[in-house]
């Protein structure tokens, strides 16, 4: 029988001789964890790197922190299923304190306030304050302390993709207006040199096919509203945006991604200090002076959001008063009835005076440069040499929508994990994922008319729409990272097998809608690479749909699917909505394009068939717009934005569509617009030409109307 001393001694000799193995081992593992060091900090000693808040936590617990943080996870948990979010907040908070060079204690942090407490709440901003907090909580602090930990980085993408951009938030709308005021704040509207303003240039007259009476109504109040116009003078043209020089050669891609590069480059460019400003454009001294005199603060001293943002702040006393000066106004502060007058006008317009805002002038755009890239650095953890970047890689992004910032983060946490954007292998999967729904979901709507309600932001006229200047950054994206997803096991041509339907679906939609654009070009690109990699199916069989030429493979996949009249009466429906819809957007050749795809829909209909049964034929394409038209306005407003969907497509319908449905809808205006306290006369004003064309179809409208029910008097009553 063994003697239990000798097992003792034994298993002693046994742990020391390990222990010293272990130790010897210690230089190499520390080498390699210096290596792979994702705070960012070369100093081994806690206590000298760590921050001054974070270091009496740190000394005072010593060895015992890792065991605190245990219990205090323990107890935010319960904390949180109990209803108390603030006290889970400051525990939260001293998690972090315990644990500052521990990433993963802020990644689950952030993902606990931005998932599972927000859901607990019940209000608009209360939402958004808590799923804000877990972007800022990263943003803010745990990057300050763990620069180079990559999962962070994609955990701000997650919560701006997922969170904010998805639909599975019932205030996903909220979100993205917050964070569009406040890039809308700092930046403004982006540059886009090939937006047209004036919608009449395109669509007047488009609703008039045909020479019945009604058609002709039409053209007569256009001639008399054109006598009308003649008699007064031409306004004056307005300045042509500040957009860069361009080549003959380049796309309209090309052309609005310079343009938006341009604009973050400069900011980029801005002095960094006051004195380097004043040096560059003395001018800007004086100005500074006199805006401290009106309580405008600018100082070197570094911003956070606390002291940026707010009522007497910077963001209100200096962008706010910028806005207003140069934005277009917001419609719902237009059309409210009885709209309070605003107490900081007097101060908006000496500040205007100072800065010279409506006049662009030099000195004034030097110091607005300045101050945002203080704001975009110091406030938002926003490099402008990485925005430009992010441009000119992936395309043309508008930083008021959230997809942008998802893009900018997970290119971030590849350039920090020491890779590049073209190749990448840390966590490829998920990154692969981050970088395409954000890229997806810029294609959908990164074109956005944003008309800010400073009362009440979560009101603000915000209609995203796609965005055909990402068309070029998808492809690539299918093209690059569909391989990665669909594995190695089910890799095809282009997209691979995986996302094979979805690419061929993407690029017929792309094709359609560029070659409805005028832009043959880049849709016969397109179409050509779609021949070549797509002209068989993944068993070999050919696809003849892929021989016709350009457009009638555009007009085949128009009619596809649309065998009987329910069907094509449906989709001309869904095209003219769509339509509508991008005419509230001010998108005028876009509205203009889909009204063209309806009508070809209408044609094509009616032209398979020879001497069609009146039975099976359509109604006339110019009823079938404008009951579309009447069935939109006719629809109650479940909220007040769906009632300012209304009054900006009204401010933007062409004059004849205009006068068809004014008279019938005038009771559903007054009705709604007492019901969401919009100033009728303001919101829907009676079309210019309205009285001719009563004239010209015999009808009277409704203040003539009223008349029949007003019985008379009697004799002797």
């Amino acid at each position: 029988m063994t003697n239990p001393k000798i097992v003792q001694v034994g298993a002693v000799i046994t742990c020391a001789v390990l222990l010293f193995a272990s130790s010897s081992l210690a230089p190499a593992i520390n080498a390699g964890r210096a290596e792979m060091n994702t705070t960012g900090i070369t100093d081994a000693d806690p206590l000298k790197s760590a921050p001054p808040e974070y270091a009496f936590a740190i000394q005072a617990l010593g060895a015992f922190r890792g065991l605190a943080t245990n219990f205090a996870f323990i107890r935010a948990t319960q904390l949180k299923e109990a209803g108390r979010y603030f006290d889970a907040m400051q525990l939260a908070n001293w998690i972090c304190t315990l644990q500052p060079r521990f990433p993963s204690v802020w990644e689950f942090q952030a993902w606990n306030m931005a998932w599972n407490i927000s859901v607990t709440t019940f209000t608009p901003e209360e939402r958004w304050n808590w799923v804000y907090n877990g972007v800022k909580l990263i943003r803010d602090e745990g990057l300050k302390y763990n620069p180079r930990a990559v999962n962070l980085y994609k955990m701000i993408a997650w919560i701006y993709v997922n969170k904010m951009s998805e639909t599975i938030d019932d205030y996903h709308l909220t979100f993205k207006r917050q964070w569009a005021w406040r890039m809308h704040v700092v930046l403004g509207e982006p540059p886009d040199p090939l937006k047209d303003e004036n919608p009449d240039v395109h669509i007047d007259g488009l609703l008039i096919d045909g020479d019945d009476r009604f058609a002709t109504a039409l053209r007569q109040a256009d001639a008399a509203e054109r006598d009308e116009d003649s008699a007064s003078p031409t306004p004056p043209t307005p300045d042509l945006p500040d957009v860069p020089e361009t080549e003959p050669n380049e796309s309209p891609f090309e052309v609005v991604r310079e343009a938006r590069v341009l604009q973050i480059q400069r900011i980029a460019d801005a002095p960094r200090t006051l004195e380097a400003l004043y040096e560059q454009h003395p001018e800007t001294r004086e100005m500074v002076a006199r805006l401290r005199d009106m309580g405008v603060e600018i100082t070197d001293r570094e911003l956070s959001e606390d002291s940026y943002w707010g009522d007497q702040r910077l963001s209100f006393t200096f962008f706010r008063r910028y806005r207003k000066l140069t934005d277009r106004g917001s419609i719902l502060a237009q059309e409210i009835k009885s709209a309070p007058d605003d107490p900081d006008q007097a101060n908006v317009e000496l500040f205007g005076q100072i800065v010279g805002a409506r006049e662009q002038r030099p000195s004034g755009q030097a110091l607005l440069r300045f101050l945002q890239r203080k704001v975009l650095h110091e406030v938002y953890n926003l490099d402008t040499e990485k925005m430009v970047e992010v441009m000119k890689f992936f395309g043309p992004v508008d930083w008021r929508v959230v997809d942008a910032h998802s893009l900018y983060w997970i290119a971030q946490s590849i350039i920090q994990g020491h890779e590049t954007l073209q190749e990448f292998g840390n966590d490829k999967i998920n990154t692969t994922r981050l970088l395409f729904f954000s890229l997806r979901n810029l294609n959908l709507r990164n074109k956005l008319i944003f008309e800010p309600y400073p009362p009440a932001i979560h009101l603000s006229y915000f209609n995203p729409t796609p965005d055909i200047h990402f068309i070029e950054p998808m492809q690539r994206a299918f093209i690059e990272y569909g391989p990665l997803l669909s594995g190695a096991r089910d890799v095809g041509p282009g997209a691979g097998n995986t996302y094979r339907t979805g690419h061929i679906n993407f690029l017929t939609e792309s094709i359609r809608t560029l070659y409805l654009e005028n832009r043959i070009a880049e849709a016969s690109k397109y179409y050509e690479y779609l021949r070549q990699t797509y002209h068989t199916s993944p068993s070999g069989e050919f696809n003849p749909a892929f021989m016709d030429p350009l457009e009638d493979y555009v007009r085949k996949s128009l009619m596809e699917g649309l065998e009987g009249g329910r069907e094509a009466a449906l989709a001309i429906n869904a095209w003219m909505t769509n339509a509508y819809n991008a005419l509230a957007g001010r998108e005028f050749v876009q509205y203009q394009n889909l009204r063209k795809m309806a009508l070809e829909v209408h044609r094509n209909y009616h032209g398979r068939i020879p001497n069609m049964a009146e039975s099976k034929k359509l109604a006339p394409f110019n009823e079938m717009q404008v009951d579309t038209l009447l069935f939109m306005y006719r629809r109650p407003s479940i909220t007040p934005v769906v009632a300012l969907h209304k009054v900006e497509l009204w401010r933007n319908l062409p004059q004849n569509l205009k006068r068809t449905v004014y008279d019938p809808l005038n009771e559903f205006f007054a009705i709604e617009c007492d019901v969401w306290n919009f100033d009728v006369a303001k919101a829907f004003p009676e079309p210019a030409g309205m009285q001719a064309f009563r004239d010209a179809l015999e009808r009277r409208g409704p203040e003539d109307q009223k008349k029949d029910f007003i019985t008379p008097v009697q004799p002797g009553g």
